[in-house]
């Protein structure tokens, strides 16, 4: 892992570039971090950018419960005995996160799903907070941004810095990944219209650049999105399983498959389906042992 650095934003605000942007916020001589990182490694280079400031851990405040996000969490927990805070539904992955793996995979996870990338260290959340309002008395805000993973939120910090998740993915992901993942489409797209209309001096992806303005960003996103329910909908013409969707997507996309790509991909397309199946646009019925969609004709 290439060696961190601390950046500072405005005020009290900080961040951390990495794989998996980190924000700080700097209370006296107390730091808040915003997500932890992708893991063991990017906890300790973490501890040692505070402690080369003169900062001490108080809390982390989790944005959501992937792995990438959390990663970092029980290393600092155990070297500080931080504070870590999260939304209900997070927290219950964040204790026990081979729940992800299996919620992906939909059955136990077979040794392959054992990961990094999937499965972070356990950690202990000490407070389970609101998605919409003041965390915990440190003037940080939590903000919902649900549709990526089940209770995420964004965090603003007073200086106007909008930590905004995985809420929305720089061009280049999406050109490059074209199926990034996402739970709930519907839910998506309603935080990315009210992600248009929030103020902010800064938004702060987790992945990618810092932006003063998110609406063209918005819109590569939405763009993407609609061409992948298109797409689906249009593999969908005659009678085909959720499998071969998956096997059209990555044939056009030139996809390669491992087993953590596998839950993340498949698990997005039945999301997509479920939209469209939502929406009218395609329906579904079982046939031989298989559960098939096909395009609904109007």
């Amino acid at each position: 892992m290439a060696r961190l650095t601390l950046e500072h934003i405005k005020g009290n605000t900080y961040y951390i570039p990495s794989p998996t942007n980190i924000g700080v916020f700097v209370d006296n001589d107390q730091a808040i971090l915003i997500d932890s990182g992708n893991d063991k490694e990017a906890g300790r280079q973490i501890l040692r950018l505070l402690g080369e400031q003169g900062l001490s851990l108080k809390l982390i405040v989790n944005t959501h419960s992937n792995a990438d996000h959390i990663g970092g969490n029980a290393y600092l927990q155990d070297k500080t005995d931080c504070l870590i805070a999260a939304t209900r539904m997070e927290a219950a992955f964040i204790n026990d996160p081979m729940m992800e793996a299996a919620f992906l995979y939909g059955g136990f996870p077979n040794r392959d799903l054992h990961n990094k990338f999937l499965v972070a260290k356990p950690s202990l959340v000490t407070s389970v907070i609101s998605s919409s309002a003041e965390i915990l008395g440190t003037g940080l805000h939590a903000i919902p941004l649900p549709g990526h993973y089940f209770d995420m939120i964004g965090v603003k910090t007073p200086d106007g810095i909008f930590f905004i998740a995985d809420s929305l993915f720089p061009e280049y992901v999406i050109s490059k990944y074209h199926l990034f993942y996402l739970l709930d489409i519907r839910a998506h797209l309603d935080t990315l219209e009210r992600l248009r209309n929030m103020e902010a001096d800064l938004f702060i992806p987790s992945h990618g650049e810092k932006q003063e303005q998110v609406d063209a960003l918005i819109e590569v996103n939405k763009g993407k999105i609609y061409e992948i329910m298109a797409r689906i909908r249009g593999v969908c013409h005659a009678p085909v399983t959720m499998e071969e969707v998956l096997e059209h997507m990555c044939t056009l996309y030139d996809i390669t498959l491992n087993p953590t790509q596998y839950v993340l991909v498949s698990s997005t397309i039945r999301s997509f389906l479920t939209y469209l199946y939502e929406e009218g646009q395609v329906d579904c019925f079982f046939e031989r042992g298989k559960m098939m969609w096909r395009e609904k004709k109007e």
